[in-house]
């Protein structure tokens, strides 16, 4: 049954949500998929040197870590994300987030399979874990937007979610609006292992902007105590270095 309703999801979420384009938010045509044909130019994955931790584009050659990852030890060993967050994506997944616009996480997580084929290869996850959202957000989102993505990721790759293996057991201040250390002191203690289940060994955090890396790292910690040996992320886009 789990499997049947996993493999009708793209098409009962085009029956629930009229289609409209991933970065303008206009109505498609019949004969469109996902973005229209003026926002096609603008997708651009990220390209050139990349931080060798997190995935984030870095300024030099030379560099081997982003700012963020070359001062702050990480708990998670890679991740990646196809997109920078910034302009057309970046509006594209506050829409995604806040302005109820579940529909655009088909497009997102095909993204992050096209873009990370070879990190899922080589890592080989068995389960993806979406980093789940205080009860009282989720109520007034009406769903968590990291749950849809790996939801749609589970449906293009075959690995299974499991969304229930951990829980946010206290409401956060929102992340954007507090620093690193912040960030960091913001969430500590707000997620918890549920549930008896057993982790595998290799786990992919989903998520879907990465900005400090504090909720991946937080989120690996609890993985981490629960039983996990390597854990990684995949998010759909990531804040460039500042």
């Amino acid at each position: 049954m789990c499997e049947r309703k996993t493999r009708i999801l793209p098409r009962a979420a085009g029956l629930l949500y009229p289609r409209r384009c991933v970065m303008c938010d206009r109505l498609l045509e019949r004969d469109v998929s996902m973005v229209c044909r003026q926002c096609r130019p603008e997708i651009q994955f990220i390209t050139g040197p990349t931080c060798y931790r997190c995935g984030r584009p870095l300024e030099h050659d030379t560099d081997l870590y982003c700012a963020g990852c070359g001062i702050h030890p990480r708990l998670f060993l890679g991740g990646f994300a196809p997109f920078v967050y910034d302009g057309p994506v970046k509006e594209a997944m506050i829409r995604l987030k806040y302005s109820h616009r579940a529909e655009y996480a088909q497009f997102f997580a095909q993204a992050m399979y096209v873009f990370g084929k070879q990190f899922l290869k080589q890592t080989k996850p068995q389960a993806l874990i979406p980093v789940p959202v205080h009860r009282e957000r989720r109520i007034l989102r009406g769903y968590n937007q990291a749950e849809l993505l790996a939801e749609q990721l589970s449906y293009i790759t075959g690995i299974p979610v499991m969304k229930d293996s951990i829980r946010r057991v206290k409401g956060t201040a929102p992340q954007k609006e507090l620093g690193i250390r912040q960030r960091r002191k913001n969430l500590s203690g707000a997620f918890q292992t549920a549930g008896r289940r057993k982790l595998p060994e290799r786990i992919l955090i989903v998520d879907d902007i990465f900005t400090t890396g504090s909720t991946a790292d937080a989120v690996t910690a609890v993985l981490l105590r629960a039983g996990a040996q390597k854990v990684y992320f995949a998010c759909a886009a990531i804040a460039a270095q500042k």
